[in-house]
């Protein structure tokens, strides 16, 4: 079958071919070429990463290994060679397989020795500069979406993860290194939720976790768990979604501050709308307020500068938006895209499609183009964030059954100048 495929793709490959690759010759490079594209990979994978390494398999990577320091080692040195050339359409790991590796977290959350006494020395200086690059990093997720820098996170988290595993440090410097290698990790993950390429974001998730347990981060532990609750509910596996952030507001409690507490109590308020569970969601979404409110300043790592009143809003109004609330959810969405100004615009155009949906489906066409033509400006002006793109096409669709409105018309011509066929 393989060879009949790569055939049709004008390669001269026999049955014969395939069998020798799989005994240990190496295709040459227009095989691999091709691989690549009947794989749907990026073209280039094969040059990255060296055969057979690149080549799908049926499983995630880096999931396997002993929940310890070697373990950790060896998970990140899989992922940071692996996981980006996951296919999107390969399967996530599901209900009791997902929650494994939270369960070893929760009996085993760290922290472990962090210091190596082989290698090139790994300085302070060095590991300062790192730290700023993950700052660096975050922002430009802020203003252009995952899509455009998971590669160069990638090469981040492969760069960190060489210095851990090869490197000499000291106890605290190893300390830190782990930490920004968790949150690398962390990023890398949203980067490749928000790129549609779910497989490898799960697997970055799980890379994190074990970094941030190998030096006892438990609000970044908690965080990254939330992200996997995201990604859950995001995917429409919502029992797995509920029981991560049950998970995630349970060990919240344990030595996290207010400002990160709040924010899970949001996610888990979002996982509740996505079940239908209205009173259980706003009664999360409520404790989630009250636990901002309560934040002190100072209290809060770095990573959680993004965790504000205007967050909070917006995560009431997606939940709104789930519960079918469609006034409340334009109401709460419209709000936090006005308090954001000109920041986050992936985040503002992943709001503003929700609320042209929400117009469009209580009859307002003509605020729903408007809010529309917003979106397809952030998206062709700044980001690249198929989340996005995916608001904006379930507006579009929706918008093709609603009437051939003049706003419709203008709407659909304006899209199709400025978007092409995306």
């Amino acid at each position: 079958m393989l060879a009949h495929l790569l055939r049709e793709q004008g390669l001269g490959t026999t049955r014969k071919t395939v069998t020798r690759w799989e005994h240990g010759v190496v295709p040459d490079d227009a095989a691999q070429a091709a691989l690549c594209n009947l794989f749907s990979l990026p073209p280039d994978t094969y040059l990255r990463v060296t055969w057979p390494g690149w080549l799908p398999t049926s499983g995630l990577v880096g999931i396997q290994e002993p929940w310890d320091a070697e373990g950790t080692i060896n998970a990140l040195t899989t992922v940071a060679e692996h996981a980006i050339v996951d296919r999107r359409e390969f399967v996530l790991l599901m209900g009791a397989e997902l929650l494994l590796p939270i369960y070893n977290w929760r009996l085993n959350p760290g922290p472990w020795l962090a210091y190596r006494d082989r290698g090139h020395q790994v300085s302070n200086a060095l590991v300062d500069e790192i730290e700023r690059l993950i700052s660096v990093r975050r922002r430009m997720d802020d203003e252009h979406g995952g899509g455009g820098i998971l590669e160069m996170l990638h090469s981040d988290l492969r760069f960190v993860t060489d210095m851990l595993k090869n490197g000499r440090y000291t106890e605290a410097t190893g300390q830190r290194l782990y930490g920004a290698t968790a949150e690398l990790a962390r990023l890398a993950g949203w980067a490749a939720f928000d790129s549609g390429r779910q497989a490898a974001a799960q697997q970055y998730y799980f890379a994190a976790l074990r970094a941030a347990a190998a030096v006892g981060d438990h609000p970044l532990a908690v965080n990254i768990v939330g992200f996997l609750g995201i990604q859950a509910y995001s995917t429409g596996r919502l029992e797995d979604a509920t029981q991560l952030l049950e998970v995630a507001t349970t060990e919240s409690q344990k030595k996290t501050p207010s400002v990160i507490q709040a924010m899970t109590w949001a996610r888990a308020g979002r996982a509740y709308a996505k079940v239908g569970q209205a009173a259980k969601a706003r009664q999360a979404l409520t404790k989630s307020t009250s636990l901002l409110n309560r934040a002190v300043n100072g209290d809060s790592p770095n990573w959680a500068y993004w965790v504000d009143e205007t967050r909070m809003a917006a995560q009431l109004g997606r939940a709104l938006f789930d519960l079918e609330d469609y006034p409340g959810a334009s109401r709460e969405l419209t709000a936090a895209v006005e308090s954001c100004g000109s920041k986050y615009p992936r985040d503002r155009a992943t709001w503003l499609g929700r609320v042209a949906i929400a117009h469009l489906r209580t009859g307002d066409v003509d605020a729903g183009c408007e809010s529309g033509r917003e979106t397809v400006d952030l998206i062709a002006n700044q980001i690249d964030s198929e989340r996005g793109m995916s608001f904006l096409r379930t507006f579009q669709t929706e918008l093709a059954s609603a009437g051939n409105s003049a706003s419709a018309r203008e709407f659909t011509e304006y899209a199709d100048s400025r978007l092409g066929a995306a």
